[in-house]
């Protein structure tokens, strides 16, 4: 395994055969995704856990984000409120996303990245019955831990959005995204001998009630139709690997693209998605 430390734990006690299955895909593909990226995973840490366990995480990952924007720093009363209606929001949104989660790659409290799974949300995601579809899975999540390795904080993962920063209109999210999913078909292709086909997912009844119940959620909750006609809607897969695969050919050097990793200024903004000759001239890479 090139010396990569995968490690799988089944928090649950009772996804044993599942640990087994991601401990092997993680195993053969880790080391061919340092190769294709150029980005080092020394370590590659994936937990199963429960539904209850995942929620309490994520909403632990967000609080972590606040202190980490706030510290240092002189923080107003309305910042604080804002924040903690941003947390409150993080807490009501997982509670019933998370059948709706195959899973989610964040920070440790020591900076670290991990993985964390609901084996019982990927029964109703469809993501257990469906081999090939779990592997992209696997495959894409483990790229982010190389991403986030990388940046040691600097760029990766996104921030999140509980104050102004310089760079704001930079695209974190697609970037990360995109990239996750350039390398992941970049790998499917070589180990399938293309993409792989896959049924349409059979969500469960319960994956089907939550999606409608956000889905009229968000409709409630969307601002009154603006005068100014809305900017393009970035896709984060499809345009970031668009654009991924378009600086890198540009540039000809993983080495040089992975400097957008350690420097948010060479991060591209939305409009650069869709021209990626713009961002080559703007940063000289």
């Amino acid at each position: 395994m090139s010396g990569i430390e995968v490690s799988v734990r089944d928090e649950t006690g009772r996804a044993g055969r599942l640990a087994r299955l991601v401990r092997q895909v993680l195993a053969e593909a880790a080391p061919r995704l340092e190769e294709i990226t150029g980005l080092a995973t020394p370590t590659v840490t994936f937990r199963l856990v429960t539904p209850r366990a995942w929620r309490a995480e994520v909403v632990a990952y967000v609080e972590r984000g606040v202190q980490q924007a706030f510290a240092g720093s002189e923080v107003s009363e309305r910042e604080r409120a804002e924040a903690a209606q941003k947390v409150e929001s993080w807490r009501k949104t997982v509670a019933w996303t998370w059948p709706m989660q195959e899973g989610m790659t964040l920070t440790d409290p020591g900076g670290q990245p991990q993985t964390l799974i609901a084996p019982r949300a990927l029964h109703h995601t469809g993501l257990r019955r469906d081999r090939p579809a779990l592997h992209r899975f696997l495959v894409h999540e483990c790229v982010h831990h190389g991403q986030i390795l990388a940046s040691q904080g600097a760029v990766v993962p996104p921030r999140l959005s509980v104050r102004r920063y310089a760079f704001d209109d930079r695209a974190v999210p697609v970037l990360f995204e995109g990239h996750a999913e350039w390398a992941e078909r970049r790998y499917t292709s070589e180990t399938f001998g293309g993409p792989t086909a896959t049924d349409v997912l059979r969500r469960s009844w319960r994956y089907r009630l939550h999606q409608r119940h956000l889905h009229e959620h968000t409709r409630r909750a969307q601002p009154p139709t603006s005068a100014e006609p809305p900017g393009p809607v970035l896709d984060p897969r499809a345009d970031g690997a668009r654009f991924v695969a378009a600086a890198v050919a540009g540039i000809g050097d993983l080495a040089r693209f992975n400097k957008v990793w350690h420097d948010r200024s060479l991060v591209p903004t939305d409009d650069e998605i869709h021209q990626p000759e713009a961002w080559l001239r703007r940063v000289g890479l």
